[in-house]
Formats: C-alpha cells, structure tokens, sequence
C-alpha cells in the first residue's frame, strides 16, 4: 500500500528553489572562519571575495548575494544543518533567483521584504531598528515546518 505525503519542505538552506533564470557567481572566501549555506554575503575590500554580512556595520547596499549549497557538499553527505564552504574555497553566490534560507520568524504575506537581525544576522520579516532591510530581497514561498522559506533576489546586486 502506497503512503500519501501530507506536507512538503521547500528544501535545505542554500538550495537552489528555481533554476531558470538564476544568476550565480563564484567567490573565495576571504572570511578567516567558513561561511555556512544559505547565508548573506558581501564583497570583501579588495572585491575579489565575499565574506558574512555583518548586520552591526553594513547596510543593504552592502549585501551581494546569499551562499548556495554546492552540489557536492550534499545534505546525505554532510548532514542538512552541516557544511559549509572553507577560508579560501570558492563560494558559490546567488546574485539573483530563488534560495532557501532558514527564516528567524516570518508573519508576513509572499512578496513581503526581507530583514537580517542586527543581533544574530538571522533572517527575517519584522522590521525596526534591530534589523537591516534588504529592499531587493523577497519572500517566495511561506516557511515550512522546518523554518525554511524561499527568498527572491530579483536583480542583481554584483556583477
């Protein structure tokens, strides 16, 4: 007897959602620590890598994209709250399309901006001055059971 899936996750932090008109483009990592999936990122000094966007000191026109989870680092590998990518690896950075990140809170509706927490660098939707907001960046898709949603970058912020 077959089994009925009553409800569907819309994927792992930095997962693709959407590939048909995605922009992704590839960075070292300049940070001294790993950059985990799903995560925002902004172009180091030298603009020649990306590091983790710093809620406390940037602003939404620093923020260059959000880290994709690499086909090779699979969640069957690693685990699905586990890997990243390395000081000095290449960094796969979505610039512009869908990703699934995993979301502080959300208690908006679809297309509402998203916000990063200033404490924790957290996604979210509140707003106020504890958070950054990030005008180019949409919700897609509501949270599932496991706080994932899909977020849309729908023009390009790099490159």
């Amino acid at each position: 007897m077959g089994k009925v899936i009553s409800s569907f996750t819309n994927g792992f932090p930095g997962a693709i959602a959407r590939a048909l008109d995605d922009v992704v483009v590839a960075f070292a990592n300049k940070s001294e620590a790993a950059l985990a999936f799903g995560v925002p990122v902004v172009l180091d000094a030298t603009q020649t890598g990306v590091t983790l966007f710093d809620p406390a000191t940037q602003t939404a026109a620093d923020f260059g994209g959000i880290t994709v989870r690499h086909p090779a680092k699979t969640p069957d590998t690693y685990g699905s709250s586990t890997g990243s990518y390395a000081a000095n690896e290449l960094v796969d950075v979505l610039v512009r399309g869908h990703i699934v990140v995993k979301m502080e809170n959300w208690d908006g509706k679809l297309g509402d901006p998203v916000t990063i927490k200033k404490a924790d660098g957290s996604w979210s939707n509140a707003t106020g001055a504890d958070y950054v907001a990030l005008p180019n960046v949409r919700i897609s898709s509501a949270t599932d059971g496991t706080m994932c949603a899909e977020l849309l970058i729908p023009e390009r912020n790099v490159l």
